[in-house]
């Protein structure tokens, strides 16, 4: 992988990638077995070993409806089950301290949580997002090969970086 130490935070470290090396973790391990295209900012996060122990995957809004230029969306976050408590909630609040840092014209952040797996939104509560929404059920089936894979209403999240 290659990598740039950005931060750290008690036996977390973040590490922001410039290749695709996380995409691939992500995809092994999160619900969906898939990653969205097009991620701006690739982070990394590992414990005092090195190893890694998430991912969270940065991009445009996927509506159109929302501002490219000053909106980011959270596409994938995935951590593994045998962490300490709360890693979600605070690997978001490195990634937002990263983001306000390094890129200054974001103003805002948003996030989905799927109300069909059950995600109620308790990593997003605990670092201080609030709900913007219920997205409604759509279809991605645009293109050819390209299957649905949880249709279910979201809850949109937001908050300031």
């Amino acid at each position: 992988m290659s990598n740039i130490p950005t931060g750290e935070r008690a036996n977390i470290h973040l590490c922001i990638l410039h290749d695709t090396s996380i995409d691939r973790w992500i995809k092994e391990r999160h619900y969906l077995k898939s990653v969205p295209a097009g991620a701006i900012i690739r982070m990394c996060f590992t414990d005092d070993r090195n190893n890694i122990i998430g991912g969270m995957l940065w991009g445009h809004p996927t509506s159109r409806r929302i501002d490219h230029k000053t909106i980011l969306e959270l596409t994938r976050m995935c951590f593994i089950d045998d962490t300490e408590p709360f890693i979600e909630s605070r690997a978001l609040s490195m990634a937002r301290k990263h983001i306000r840092k390094h890129y200054p014209h974001i103003q805002g952040l948003i996030a989905y949580a799927s109300t069909g797996m059950g995600h109620d939104g308790t990593v997003y509560k605990a670092d201080n997002w609030y709900v913007l929404g219920v997205s409604g059920r759509a279809s991605w089936q645009t293109r050819p090969n390209r299957a649905d894979r949880d249709l279910s209403p979201k809850t949109r999240w937001t908050r300031s970086p």
